[in-house]
């Protein structure tokens, strides 16, 4: 007896470790999104199609507005025609954007496979984690979320890496073939989608048969909108109310302007590698490789450096480290390509300590609208960034760097003496507190 209990214990232990079918459709779904062949290569088949570095700036910053525009739009048709079609839309749009990419040969071409592009990335940026939500909730594993989470995104880390490697050599062979790698694994993750997840109909016909009833998962998903639900008004007041908070307002404008520079500077690997200092077009998948990697194992590292370092000591350390090497590259032009592991590094660990510190000193209560507005206004900052690098990269690109670099001192220091960013704030229920009065 206790054998048979030992034998079914070390099963289920077994199975609870095992991904189950659905999650693996995720993980290949994360994948096919991840498999960037493009991304070492982009802004130099741009440059072979007679595009300019301002140019350039200008697609950056359009296809930051037009992800800022569409970002709420999209969620809403999205979940009217269910999410996993909705990721299946992404995924096709981002296909017909790479087509556009591939033969466009004129800067309003290229502004419309832009657009394209970024109208398919709003339909899976708030669809994937609410589809993977659902898929878990299906199966009472709601608390795996962060952990399947993580494991899908080491996953698209892992495939960029891999991606990188091969669009460099691809491009060698010929300039389109990258563009025809990126569309063909997003539409395998379409054909992946219609064809291997069941939809919302015929998940609830299975359930009829057996197991958690209709009206039962009907009753928990309303529960469910119903505890997170606020009117228009009220989701308003608690993202003002929160954001009038002056050391919250000022912390969001210092983080968003280091992004923003960091985020900026990181667009002209490519030129920088190749004009400035000499690298080969084929080589770039290495240096996206290297930089990827660097990222994943930044990231992994956050929970230390918060613990040791602290929020505060690190911001207030890290933006001025990172506006020196940039201003050094002026000096030492050939600083730029450590400087570029050093910025992936600082970025991919900064953001989520930012978003960290906000999520403790904001309320449960409007969470999502207050960090929604924090995301758009990060990308409001990176948009005239992008324009303003890539008009002054078309004379140097090191003296691009170090103007990104003067302006994250300057901007930084302004920000700091305007409000207290760094400064430790008052727990968030005085902040829901406020807006409960406010809606009285």
């Amino acid at each position: 007896m206790s054998r048979r209990s030992d034998d079914r214990g070390i099963r289920e232990s077994v199975e609870e470790r095992l991904p189950s079918r659905p999650v693996l459709i995720f993980y290949c779904y994360v994948l096919s999104r991840s498999l960037a062949f493009t991304v070492p290569i982009y802004v130099v088949f741009y440059q072979s199609r007679g595009l300019s570095l301002a140019q350039f700036g200008l697609l950056e910053a359009t296809y930051t507005v037009a992800v800022l525009g569409f970002e709420f739009p999209t969620g809403y048709l999205a979940d009217r025609v269910g999410r996993r079609n909705g990721l299946a839309v992404a995924n096709a749009l981002g296909a017909l954007g790479a087509a556009g990419y591939a033969l466009a040969h004129s800067f309003p071409a290229f502004l419309a496979a832009v657009v394209v592009r970024a109208v398919g990335a709003t339909f899976s940026s708030g669809a994937s984690d609410a589809w993977l939500y659902e898929l878990l909730a299906a199966e009472d594993a709601e608390a795996e979320f962060a952990r399947v989470s993580g494991h899908a995104r080491a996953l698209g880390l892992a495939g960029q890496a891999g991606a990188a490697l091969v669009g460099s050599r691809a491009y060698a062979v010929s300039h389109l073939l990258p563009w025809a790698l990126d569309a063909a694994a997003l539409l395998a993750g379409v054909v992946l989608l219609l064809a291997a997840v069941p939809s919302r109909q015929e998940r609830n016909e299975a359930s009829s048969g057996g197991g958690k009833s209709v009206s039962e998962e009907s009753r928990s998903q309303s529960a469910s909108d119903a505890a997170d639900s606020l009117t228009v008004s009220e989701a308003v007041t608690v993202t003002r109310t929160a954001l009038a908070r002056p050391g919250l307002r000022s912390f969001v404008a210092y983080t968003a302007l280091f992004l923003g520079v960091v985020s900026s500077a990181l667009l002209f690997v490519q030129p920088v590698s190749v004009d400035v200092l000499g690298i080969d077009p084929a080589r770039l998948g290495a240096v996206y490789a290297g930089l990827t990697l660097v990222s994943a194992a930044a990231a992994s590292q956050t929970g230390r450096l918060k613990a040791v370092v602290g929020v505060s000591t690190w911001f207030r350390v890290v933006p001025v480290f990172a506006a020196v090497g940039l201003l050094a590259v002026l000096a030492e032009p050939w600083l730029a390509l450590p400087l570029f592991f050093l910025l992936r590094a600082l970025a991919a660990t900064s953001r989520p300590l930012a978003d960290g510190r906000i999520n403790d000193e904001i309320g449960s209560l409007g969470r999502a609208s207050v960090l929604s507005t924090v995301s758009m206004l990060r990308s409001v900052a990176v948009a005239p960034l992008n324009v303003l690098a890539g008009a002054l990269a078309v004379s140097a690109l090191p003296a691009m760097l170090a103007a990104l670099g003067a302006l994250l001192l300057v901007g930084g220091g302004a920000v700091a003496a305007w409000g207290t960013p760094l400064a430790d704030l008052p727990r968030a229920e005085s902040v829901e507190a406020s807006a409960a009065d406010g809606e009285r």
